[in-house]
């Protein structure tokens, strides 16, 4: 069985953290969620954010929240052709990360409310 994926959060790398998030708030008006040394977030829709991060040359990282236990959503994936490894904890939170067929970042966590 699938698990249910939602879209949690889009991240850009950006060379120019401050112009950047000066673009996303100011021209494109989107609501600020959090801003922190070297990272901006921005409200994009209920439960759904765009982030920035600073960093140069590196591809846009998708972030995903699966229903339910991380561990069973990563081999259900990997079984249908994913490429997630093994869980780790960044920031606090059990996720996996992996490349899509193109080289862009893929990150799994599990939604706690379930």
């Amino acid at each position: 069985m699938t698990p249910a994926l939602r879209v949690h959060r889009i991240t850009f790398f950006v060379e120019d953290l401050e112009a950047a998030t000066t673009y996303y708030r100011d021209a494109l008006g989107l609501p600020v969620a959090e801003i922190r040394e070297g990272w901006a977030a921005f409200v994009a829709a209920p439960h759904m954010e765009i982030a920035l991060h600073r960093g140069k040359g590196r591809y846009p990282r998708i972030e995903l929240m699966a229903r339910g236990n991380l561990e069973d959503a990563r081999a259900s994936l990997n079984a249908r052709g994913a490429r997630l490894g093994p869980s780790k904890t960044v920031r606090g939170r059990e996720v996996c990360t992996g490349k899509d067929r193109d080289g862009n970042s893929i990150q799994l966590s599990a939604d706690a409310s379930g």
